[in-house]
């Protein structure tokens, strides 16, 4: 059993927390070699160490490494013996695809040239092993360039792919086998060996879409469905820790928009300023989901009416002139707005958030 990588979801906290939970089911399915993809390092390198060690995942690549010392961060190859037969898998990723962790202390990585580290690899390998299996995480066009290139692959599994292969694939002397994406297919392939020199001859493909007419397994679908349960008390555990019970119902957010209609230069100082591009900030970096970023980087979420991923509320993201003034709709009716605004600051500018905040120097940056 092997797979071409990305097995870590998005880079925030809510999928790391499924990710948990995937990763110890794929620890029982007992996988023989797992190839690296760029979001297998999205929670960092010490978690996926973590997770290796914990759920028995027998991640493999050779191409990258940490940019500092030159040394590969995971085996080159993983070495398989089955039936008499001895293979040896090994692993490299698109030197196109960004690493970019959740942590701050992963060193910087480098990913090789996976011709040049290939060709220089499996000639090593033959030594030591009958049949080689290539689990690229290279996508499609990549993987048909370097089977071209580097002789001596006898059977790739394709990653980074949405492309699944149902039938038999020979490229050159190559197997290619697919079944993508998001464990929505399964493929098998039967190979048929030469017992003297371990070469494959022949290969008899099925890939089968896990859809309805899949019956589920009772066993998984009970821990499925118990883990559904435990996830949503944990995001409900860090909503709670900043309730929804500020403001009044009868009052909404009208949004930048309205606030630009009377007050242009306002809005074009706005429109430059930091605040404006707040939501960006936490989006790139997949913490956009994570309510102890979201209250500073949205308007008005704790407030009745205020952000949320729902219509017409998701609408209220950034630091927009209400989460400085309030509610759009007592404008009419309440003189105190400026005050109000530079009382605001300190909510989010803390001493653990924004610890060199002074109000002087700060108040440059977004003057209006």
């Amino acid at each position: 059993m092997v797979d071409g990588g990305d097995l870590m979801g998005r880079r925030n906290k809510n999928e790391q927390h499924q990710t948990e939970f995937l990763l110890r089911v794929t620890g029982d399915l007992g996988y023989d070699a797992i190839g690296l993809g760029e979001r297998d390092l999205n929670y960092g390198l010490d978690y996926l160490y973590e997770v290796m060690e914990k759920y028995d995942l027998p991640f493999t690549n050779a191409n990258v490494v940490q940019a500092a010392t030159g040394d590969l961060i995971l085996p080159e190859y993983k070495v398989i013996e089955k039936n008499g037969i001895t293979f040896g898998v090994v692993s490299v990723m698109d030197p196109n695809q960004r690493i970019i962790t959740m942590t701050s202390n992963d060193p910087g990585f480098e990913v090789r040239d996976p011709v040049a580290v290939l060709r220089e690899l499996l000639p090593r390998m033959r030594e030591e092993v009958d049949t080689i299996v290539l689990a690229g995480h290279l996508g499609d066009a990549l993987t048909d360039k370097v089977i071209k290139e580097v002789k001596g692959i006898d059977i790739c599994v394709k990653g980074h792919t949405r492309r699944t292969e149902k039938m038999e694939r020979i490229l050159d002397d190559t197997a290619v086998l697919s079944a993508a994406h998001e464990g929505q297919w399964i493929g098998r392939a039967d190979i048929f060996v030469d017992d003297s020199n371990g070469k494959l001859m022949a290969v008899d493909v099925t890939a089968v879409s896990l859809d309805e007419a899949i019956a589920d397994d009772e066993a998984m679908k009970t821990e499925v469905d118990a883990y559904k349960a435990s996830f949503e008390e944990f995001k409900l555990a860090k909503r709670a820790a900043f309730p929804r019970d500020m403001g009044s119902d009868k009052e909404k957010f009208l949004g930048e928009r309205a606030c630009r209609a009377c007050h242009t230069e306002a809005w074009d100082s706005y429109a430059v300023s930091g605040h404006r591009g707040a939501f960006a900030s936490i989006r790139n970096r997949g913490q956009n989901y994570e309510p102890e970023c979201i209250v500073c980087h949205t308007t008005g979420y704790q407030y009745q009416n205020g952000y949320s991923e729902e219509r017409p509320f998701n609408s209220l993201i950034n630091v927009q002139c209400e989460a400085c003034h309030g509610y759009g709709s007592e404008h009419d009716r309440e003189g105190g707005w400026a005050a109000q605004a530079k009382d605001s600051c300190v909510k989010c500018h803390d001493a653990e958030n924004s610890p060199n905040f002074d109000y002087a120097t700060y108040w440059e940056k977004i003057k209006h």
